[in-house]
This record gives structure tokens, sequence and C-alpha cells, in this order.
């Protein structure tokens, strides 16, 4: 008898119980987990189906009618482009709650290792951001046309690539904002056109603008072949606002939505094509493709909180894999740690090296691949460092990266990651090999989303 599959519901009523990473509300119905924009835990609404998940027992839905009160956690949203750009998913929800939520996550990503361990450790409380606005040090703008073919810096909207006005945004410092107003108006003026991904047709794909002390870096992503008269005019036009420090410009012809490729050469049209940030108080020059915590005062005290949790001191021997700009290598150093930095990105690692030769630290910079280092990178590496710190992508480790953290073999690894998840799956290898956490630190360093970086120390033994 051939069995007949019930319909999938198109309608139903949720409560949410919890928020996904989009910052949708979601809640169990009809055997499946529903996803619905705008609705917070403890809320409940009505819903239509507008997508079941062909793989999953999961639902996307929107409201069509609220039923009780609405959460006591429900604040405005700051920006003006909240629910359409994609981005800060999460601010109608309260910071408290933010907070809690993030620790939440962290907790059931790493379920399995608290399991594991015998020391009662626990996840501390988040710390919270010195700041929820004005805190990011760095605007990234996709270039789109309106109907009415005017020039549009934003976002991408979720799951499409119509692109958002994002400018009135909060979260960037507003120096950032104020001057992607200005390259909108000088693009415009100098006839510009924003690139077409599909006609391939157009110049200008996205923007970049970088601040530093309330200097600011424009970088303009264009198609090859952009009329260089184009560019010195919106040059010309930047070149009357105070806070640029420098203009460059960088071809990109890639369609695998790399905004900055690897290896991109900049040409700048204006002053400089560099800011210098101060890490660990060294200076640092930063392009416009490096990358770097959009938080910095968040980061400085992340930073700075790994230093303390390794207790480097004169003759501490430190190896920092996935080093980046050296945010936590100059923090080792500057403690006393000799330090050998690896990083992939040959224009980040080139950086490090020389701020690190200009202050006089014991910091030796190496580029290469954390996961697939030749024998000879792994010899400099020395044998036995008294302590390895670790910070991948959101990814986590790759099995080569694992493997070289555990062949080094510290007696203290401090894990410092972005992707709770990937952390949890890496820490359970970990604990195989005999590293157990005693230390679970969590930071926000974007308020408004889902993301949650964590700090893990690891003892052996």
């Amino acid at each position: 008898m051939r069995r007949v599959l019930a319909a999938k519901p198109t309608r139903c009523e949720v409560q949410a119980s919890r928020l996904d990473d989009g910052g949708a509300g979601v809640g169990a119905s009809s055997g499946r987990l529903v996803h619905v924009a705008d609705l917070l835990p403890d809320e409940r609404a009505e819903v239509v189906i507008d997508h079941h998940s062909p793989h999953t027992a999961d639902a996307w839905g929107h409201i069509v009618r609220r039923i009780g009160a609405a959460s006591k956690d429900r604040v405005a949203p700051a920006c003006p482009g909240w629910g359409r750009c994609g981005g800060c998913t999460w601010q109608h929800l309260s910071y408290p709650a933010q907070l809690a939520a993030k620790r939440r996550r962290v907790e059931l990503a790493l379920a399995d290792v608290l399991a594991i361990d015998t020391h009662g450790v626990k996840v501390s409380e988040v710390r919270p951001s010195p700041a929820m606005f004005g805190y990011r040090n760095k605007g990234k703008y996709v270039a789109g046309r309106t109907q009415d073919d005017k020039l549009v810096l934003g976002a991408y909207a979720p799951r499409s690539h119509h692109v958002i006005d994002t400018l009135g945004c909060r979260v960037v410092a507003p120096v950032i904002d104020e001057l992607a107003s200005w390259v909108r108006g000088a693009a415009e003026r100098a006839g510009l056109r924003a690139y077409d991904e599909q006609a391939r047709t157009g110049e200008l794909r996205y923007v970049i603008v970088r601040e530093v002390a309330g200097d600011a870096l424009v970088a303009l992503i264009v198609a090859s072949g952009t009329p260089r008269a184009k560019l010195e005019l919106v040059a010309n036009s930047l070149a009357g606002h105070p806070a640029v420090h420098g203009l460059v410009v960088i071809e990109n012809d890639r369609r695998d939505g790399a905004i900055v490729p690897a290896g991109s050469s900049a040409q700048v049209l204006l002053g400089h094509g560099y800011l210098v940030e101060n890490l660990a108080g060294v200076p640092v020059e930063v392009g416009a493709g490096e990358f770097l915590q959009v938080n910095r005062a968040q980061a400085e005290a992340m930073y700075a909180r790994v230093a303390e949790l390794a207790s480097p001191k004169a003759g501490t021997r430190a190896v920092d894999l996935f080093a980046g700009l050296g945010g936590i290598g100059l923090h080792l150093a500057r403690a006393g740690a000799t330090v050998v930095s690896v990083e992939i990105d040959r224009d980040s690692i080139a950086q490090l090296r020389r701020a690190a030769e200009r202050a006089h630290l014991p910091l030796t910079a190496i580029a290469g691949d954390a996961g697939d280092l030749p024998a000879e990178v792994r010899a400099q590496l020395g044998a036995a460092p008294d302590v390895v710190v670790v910070n991948p992508p959101r990814k986590g480790l790759s099995e080569g990266a694992r493997e070289l953290l555990l062949a080094l073999g510290a007696p203290t690894s401090i894990y410092v990651s972005c992707g709770p998840e990937a952390l949890g799956k890496d820490l359970v290898a970990l604990a195989a090999a005999g590293y157990a956490p005693d230390r679970i630190e969590p930071f926000d360093l974007m308020p408004g989303t889902a993301q949650v970086e964590t700090v893990v120390r690891l003892r052996r033994g």
C-alpha cells in the first residue's frame, strides 16, 4: 500500500524560543523548526510559510498577524536600513539579551567539551563591547543602481543581489558614513557607473572606507579599463574632505565575490595608500585589503587578555599561528616573549615584520599556511614552545593546522575563535590529545549581530 505523505503546512502559529544567526526567531510547529523574520524569543505570531528545506526539518516564513504581547527585550533598531540590508540582524534585541544569547550559543557549541572536562570550567559572561554604535573602523559598500538610474552604495539584500542603500548606517564610525556619501556624489558627477555582474558592464564595483583616529583611506574597486579621467575626478572631489588621508584604486574582474582579491595591487591617486594603526602600541601600516578586527577598542581588550592568559615573561617562547597583522603576537612580544608569527597573507606578514623591526621587538614574522607548512619553515618555529596561540578563520583548524599544534606540544595553548561551532569540534579533538580548557571567555566585537569571539586557554597533561 502506498504511503501518502502529509502535505507541508503553508500557515501555522509559531512561538519563538531563540534567534538564528540571521536574526530570525525560531520555534517548533508540526515537527518543523520555523524561522520567522522579526519574531523575538517569547513572541508568538501567525506565519505564512515561504520555503521548506528539502534537506532538513526547517522552514522559513513571514508574519501575517502577531499574537499577544511583544517581548520585554524588544527595542527599536538604530539603523534606517535594518531589516533590509541583512546586517546587524539582532538590532531589535536589547543589548543585555544579546549578550545572554551569545553566551548560550557558546555554551551549546561547547557542550561536548564541557561534558569531557572534569574541572568544572564554565563559559564566562560575555565581555560587552565598549560601544554599540560607531565602533566599526571599516565600511564596505557594494555599488548598485536605483530604478531611476541613481548610484547606490550599500549591501546586498539577504539571499539576493539587489543592493540596499546603507548610507546612514549607525554602526560604522561617523566619518566613514560621511565619506561614503561624498564618494557616491563624486562618482555620480564623474559619470562612474555601477558594475552589472550579469551583463559584466559598468565600472564601480565596491567602495571601502577605512578609518584610524579620524583619518580615512578610501578604496575604489573597479573593473579593468575604467577611464582614469573619471577616477581622477573622484579624487579631486575627495581632496576637499579634511579626513581623507588617501585614495586608492584596485582593479577586480573576478566573478567569485572577492572584494579585494589576494595579491591585488593598489594604485594611489591621492595622498597615501595606507593608514597607521597602533597594535599593542606598535605603529602598523594598514592598507585597504588587510584584515583587521573592525571593533578597535574591544579587539585591543581581547588581545591584551590573550597575552595575560599566556603569562609571558622574559625567556617565554611563543608561536602565533594565523597571526594576521600581529595584534596578538605584538602583545606577547611587548610582554617579554620571543614570538614566531605565521600568517598566509604576504602583505600582512610584511607589514608585521616591518613593524616589529621598527619597534625592536623579538618577533619573527613568517609567511606560510599554518595547515601546510614545509619542513624547513616548521623548523623555524623551534622545538617545544611554552605557548601556542591559534586564531583561525570561522571554519576552524584544518587537519594540518591541528596536527601542527599538537606536534608543537606546548603545555599551554590559547585558541581564539570567531566560530563557536567549529571551536567546539576542534576542542573535542584536542581533548583527545590531552588538552583541557581552564578558561572560556567570550567577547562581543559585533553588537547587533550573532557573532561572538571566544578565547579559550588549554592546558596539557
